[in-house]
């Protein structure tokens, strides 16, 4: 595992702020984060440019005031996993995530599936995306295989079949990848 995977990033509590604001809520400009967090303006700023840089939050749409335009900011990949680490609630994040992000379905498919799994499948996935950018197959199997010594409650199961059910794909390819980790055991 690279340096840069192995030790999570340290966030300063005002980029947490920001982070789960942002999951709760629409695309928003600094200054309206700002106002909705208490902050001041600079420290803002500053913890805004650290996210982007992180990778934790990217420009998704504008708003025009007083016929300028501003960029409103919300998660990416990274920032929502970041978020349902860091507390926020699914519900809502999957909801926002399907209004900016709708063609994301992997991404809405997780947002669902990791609360069920649990913090093991949250941290395979977590520095999947900080490492790579990207979850591949053998992230998911991973996490199956530590689900199998880890054993799922039958609500468990019920819940991540009905969540799989939502997404034919992640269904299919769940399937896929269960018969493969079959196999392999």
């Amino acid at each position: 595992m690279s340096t840069k995977g192995s030790k999570r990033h340290s966030f300063p509590p005002l980029q947490k702020r920001i982070i789960l604001h942002l999951a709760q809520s629409e695309p928003q400009t600094i200054n309206e984060t700002k106002t909705a967090i208490s902050g001041h303006y600079k420290s803002t700023w500053v913890a805004f440019n650290a996210l982007k840089k992180k990778g934790l939050i990217k420009e998704t749409t504008s708003k025009n005031y007083m016929n300028r335009q501003y960029p409103c900011f919300w998660l990416t990949d990274l920032g929502v996993l970041l978020a349902i680490h860091e507390g926020a609630k699914p519900e809502v994040l999957l909801k926002s995530t399907r209004g900016i992000y709708p063609h994301y379905k992997d991404l809405h498919f997780l947002i669902e599936a990791v609360p069920i799994l649990g913090k093991h499948a949250l941290d395979v996935l977590y520095l999947a995306v900080l490492n790579r950018g990207e979850i591949n197959q053998t992230d998911l199997i991973s996490i199956f295989a530590s689900q199998a010594q880890n054993k799922l409650n039958p609500k468990q199961i019920r819940q991540f079949i009905k969540v799989l059910k939502k997404y034919p794909e992640r269904h299919q390819q769940t399937r896929k990848n269960l018969k493969e980790l079959y196999d392999l055991l």
